[in-house]
């Protein structure tokens, strides 16, 4: 990260970099606030393969801290802001991280408050280091704006780094797990797989990206290296907004927006009661759920955009994706093709299946992780001995060589013997605008063995019968066997930080809700 970072300063110095608030930073004023925070870093103590937990929206203070951190040949740990203290504790604990970067507030509640006595708690963490308003002065507290001042003005002295160095350090995003996986990612693995995904995208220095995705997961962190790699510039977004992110989409003349397809749809709603916005967009990249061929049609029709579906995983980063030349059609039925230098089989019973039939996804390229950290066990059982991933994920080939996705294994619910795939009836049931979330899960069945269960939240207003559900689903032709045949209504479905349905949490919030 260091030695491209400062290739591209060299190339981009005076070009402005980031656009945040009103204001805007050149690559110039990036790398001497990231210079100076390493500077400082490394007066705290901080060394090689030492990991640095960050809990930070997306920001001016999380980009700096994220070259920062790589400058000084220190991990980062990305924290999402939507853990709690038990979730925060648990990753810091089982990564050892010495200091935590933490804001003093986050939409309106006090975060530090939250976490300032994790340095009592945990025993490796050493320091808070603040961002934000100045917190009451404690002994294991620093704010961060007294670390750049602290770090400025001095020469600058690089840490030699490798390649194949630890760079970050990702928790899985936890759908079917209380306990996530960490991935261990070296500088090349990601920057390289951020440079392929960039070159198959067709991405350019002229390109101004807008992550709505946060930038502690994967598919948010792409952004900031594809701008990175490309000497684009990278407009911030600190929360989800869909109005703040049409409005700073065109205040700063974005050409691509990350998304997932709860937010696609949340633009798309305001774009049909609002015609005020003058977009420059010419590119949504989204993945991580269903995307259903209404929303490919509707970012082109609204937008005049094009849709890029991305399959990915926490392992993986940017692993298969369409590409920017492919049709609606393309984008509306597969996730594209393998990024360039990876490889892909679907295997069932170790045998490859033929067009159209459904098996496991294995996944292989040079820009995968290192490992489960702390995990080693785990990570033989997932990589076999020739590096193929075992990504436990369904998938089927089409007949054009692109790759559809069919879910998860465990998503696959057996009725009375006739298995299917709880995502194929979920996105059916995608275009039901009586319908906010939902998603298909498994229940136990007397005779049957298990039947489909629906959970939805519906839309402000709006409701619906199970039976014009059932009616739904036979207007497109789904077989009868895969039908829910239970509904199950919450005020709002547990999601993962990264936007999609926690299968792990789905289960408690439908047994809580019964038995009221």
């Amino acid at each position: 990260m260091p030695a491209v970072f400062d290739a591209v300063v060299a190339q981009r110095g005076d070009h402005p970099a980031v656009f945040a608030g009103e204001s805007f930073y050149t690559w110039k004023q990036w790398q001497d606030d990231a210079r100076a925070l390493a500077s400082a870093l490394g007066d705290l103590g901080v060394r090689r393969g030492d990991v640095v937990g960050v809990h930070l929206p997306n920001s001016w203070e999380f980009l700096v801290a994220h070259v920062a951190v790589a400058m000084q040949g220190a991990v980062m740990l990305p924290l999402h802001m939507a853990h709690a203290e038990r979730e925060i504790s648990a990753l810091l604990e089982r990564t050892a991280a010495r200091f935590l970067i933490v804001p003093t507030k986050y939409r309106g509640h006090e975060q530090y408050t939250l976490t300032q006595h994790l340095v009592d708690k945990v025993a490796s963490l050493e320091k808070l280091l603040v961002v934000g308003d100045n917190p009451q002065s404690l002994p294991d507290t620093i704010h961060f704006d007294a670390l750049l001042q602290q770090g400025r003005g001095r020469p600058w002295t690089s840490v030699p780094i490798k390649p194949e160095d630890p760079f970050v350090l990702v928790a899985s995003s936890g759908t079917t797990s209380s306990r996530p996986k960490i991935c261990l990612h070296s500088h090349d693995g990601l920057l390289s797989n951020a440079w392929a995904t960039a070159m198959d995208g067709l991405a350019s220095s002229d390109d101004v990206i807008l992550s709505g995705s946060p930038f502690t997961h994967l598919f948010g962190m792409l952004s900031i290296h594809i701008s990175l790699l490309m000497g684009g510039g990278q407009s911030l977004l600190p929360q989800w907004n869909a109005d703040d992110c049409l409005k700073r989409a065109q205040d700063t003349q974005s050409t691509i927006l990350f998304a997932v397809p709860t937010q696609v749809r949340d633009l798309l709603g305001i774009l049909d009661r609002k015609s005020q916005y003058r977009l420059g967009v010419r590119e949504i990249r989204t993945g991580g759920a269903a995307v259903p061929k209404e929303l490919v049609t509707g970012v082109r029709e609204k937008l005049n955009a094009r849709m890029v579906i991305q399959w990915g995983m926490s392992e993986v980063g940017s692993g298969i994706f369409t590409r920017p030349a492919d049709s609606d059609e393309v984008a509306s039925c597969s996730v594209g093709m393998p990024v360039l230098g990876a490889e892909v089989r679907i295997l069932s019973d170790g045998q490859p299946t033929p067009n159209g039939e459904s098996g496991e996804l294995y996944y292989r390229s040079p820009y995968m992780f290192h490992g489960y950290y702390g995990e080693w066990r785990m990570t033989n059982e997932s990589v076999d001995s020739e590096t193929w991933l075992h990504t436990g994920d369904l998938a089927s080939w089409n007949h054009d060589g692109t790759i559809q996705y069919r879910g998860r294994r465990t998503e696959m619910i057996n009725r009375g013997g006739l298995k299917f795939s709880a995502l194929e009836v979920e996105s059916l049931l995608s275009d039901m605008a009586e319908i906010a979330q939902h998603a298909i899960m498994p229940r136990f069945d007397q005779r049957l063995g298990e039947r489909a269960c629906l959970v939805v939240a519906f839309a402000p207003g709006r409701s619906i019968t199970l039976d014009e559900v059932c009616r739904h689903l036979a207007d497109k032709g789904l077989a009868k066997y895969k039908w829910p045949e239970e509904l199950v209504v919450l005020e709002v479905l547990p999601t993962t930080p990264t936007g999609k349905i926690a299968r792990a949490g789905l289960k408690e919030a439908v047994s809580a809700v019964e038995q009221i």
